[in-house]
């Protein structure tokens, strides 16, 4: 890899270092912290696509329906779908390794679908910011904010507790390994390269949502999902 690749690589991870420690600071005022996020979750999806998290899906009605020849065949497409997504990882890195981020990006500059993102996420973060400023914050503490920044909640079955903090939302979910495998999710991997086995849940009425914190504990309050488990703010 070329010089500039690895000095962008340096700085890559020193911003996002930087991001990770800034982020969790009572100072920063909310709408902050919302533009901020939104500006990152336009360029970091998630690592499944959207066909193979369906095909998961898909997958678990057919076992839940006892339609073994039906997850067989899914589970073919399934295996077929992540080769060829491999097939374009693979391409990608090969990519990467030839040309620096910065020239990639620029040769996508005049694409359709790459403005589509770039400026939806500029109309994003203008409308937020117009927002934000609009309407300020009421004049709060920073030790308000700094512990509603770190509310915790007290998840319980069958006479066991396990405590799960409604962190940032780029916290790593391996973090809280403890109450997600409480709740009966799968990690991959030890130690800091842990991570979850499937990256949505069902509720009750068959809705595929996001593991996330936020996502979890509205599930538990509302009682759409988890059955047997209570949830209380501490």
């Amino acid at each position: 890899m070329s010089d500039s690749n690895t000095a962008e690589s340096v700085v890559t991870l020193s911003s996002k270092a930087e991001y990770e420690n800034s982020i969790n600071l009572s100072q920063h005022v909310p709408q902050a912290k919302t533009i901020a996020e939104m500006v990152l979750d336009a360029f970091q999806s998630t690592r499944e696509s959207d066909q193979i998290r369906e095909l998961r899906a898909a997958i678990r009605q057919a076992h839940d329906r006892f339609d073994d020849d039906k997850a067989y065949e899914l589970m073919g497409e399934l295996k077929q779908l992540k080769d060829a997504e491999a097939a374009d990882i693979a391409a990608l890195e090969d990519l990467s390794s030839k040309f620096s981020i910065s020239r990639i990006l620029s040769s996508f500059k005049d694409d359709p679908a790459f403005q589509e993102i770039v400026y939806g996420l500029a109309l994003k973060v203008l409308n937020q910011t117009h927002q934000a400023i609009s309407n300020p914050t009421s004049g709060k503490s920073k030790t308000a904010r700094a512990k509603k920044d770190v509310e915790v909640f007290t998840i319980s079955k069958d006479g066991i507790s396990v405590t799960l903090p409604l962190r940032t939302p780029r916290s790593r979910l391996n973090v809280d390994r403890e109450a997600l495998e409480f709740l009966g999710f799968t990690f991959v991997g030890e130690g800091d390269e842990a991570e979850l086995e499937s990256e949505s849940f069902l509720d009750s009425s068959g809705t595929e949502h996001a593991v996330n914190r936020k996502n979890i504990i509205t599930a538990l309050q509302q009682q759409t999902a988890f059955d047997g488990y209570s949830i209380a703010a501490q």
